[in-house]
């Protein structure tokens, strides 16, 4: 559904980490733009430099992207519901009365022994309604959040295993959560375009590209 959050009697609104654009960001800084800047300058006198702007210019926008993205992401809870946009820039809507139980536990992460914290938000079916999860949401947000909807919150004292986490409170992982071959092929066809765009480049400049 469609909502002007600007109308909203919002309670709580808390959005996620800072630290996500500014690790995007890093990333961008350290990977693209040093290799594109190089291109360019490379070929400002005789080459074709102007491919090598347009990948600056693209990477920029990137991270035009990434930061409207994040600024428009929240969760908020309202005398009566639960809002929520998600990076997909979905918005739900979500009645308070539904809830039966929260829970904040912590899951380790992946081969280590660090934990993240998990808030998580069941119907009387045991259906997910809501999840933070500490990738992306601080612990801070997410006691705001679960002190608002006037329930009480069971707190797991033993970390587990996000496998333990799932089996304990099934169906609330996310699709993509159960399927690790779907990241590693996204993560893959992502390195592979980088890779693609950079040889193209390096092509359409006229330098070299080794054997």
């Amino acid at each position: 559904m469609t909502t002007d959050t600007h109308t909203l009697a919002l309670r709580v609104r808390v959005r996620p980490k800072r630290g996500i654009v500014r690790s995007g960001l890093l990333i961008l800084l350290i990977v693209p733009l040093p290799i594109f800047a190089s291109l360019a300058f490379l070929n400002a006198q005789n080459g074709p430099w102007p491919f090598a702007a347009v990948g600056e210019a693209l990477c920029l926008a990137l991270a035009a992207l990434g930061l409207l993205i994040h600024r428009r992401v929240f969760i908020g809870v309202t005398a009566t519901t639960i809002e929520e946009r998600g990076f997909r820039g979905r918005h739900t809507s979500l009645p308070v009365s539904d809830i039966a139980t929260i829970v904040l536990a912590h899951t380790y992460t992946a081969a280590s022994a660090d934990t993240l914290p998990q808030l998580l938000v069941l119907d009387r079916a045991g259906r997910r309604m809501l999840r933070m999860r500490g990738v992306f949401w601080s612990e801070e947000s997410m006691l705001a959040v679960a002190g608002s909807l006037g329930e009480e919150v069971e707190h797991v004292a033993e970390p587990m295993t996000t496998a333990e986490f799932f089996s304990r409170y099934p169906g609330t992982a996310y699709w993509f959560e159960n399927r690790p071959h779907v990241a590693i092929a996204a993560l893959a066809v992502a390195l592979l375009t980088c890779v693609g765009v950079v040889l193209g480049l390096m092509q359409l400049l006229g330098l070299p590209i080794a054997a």
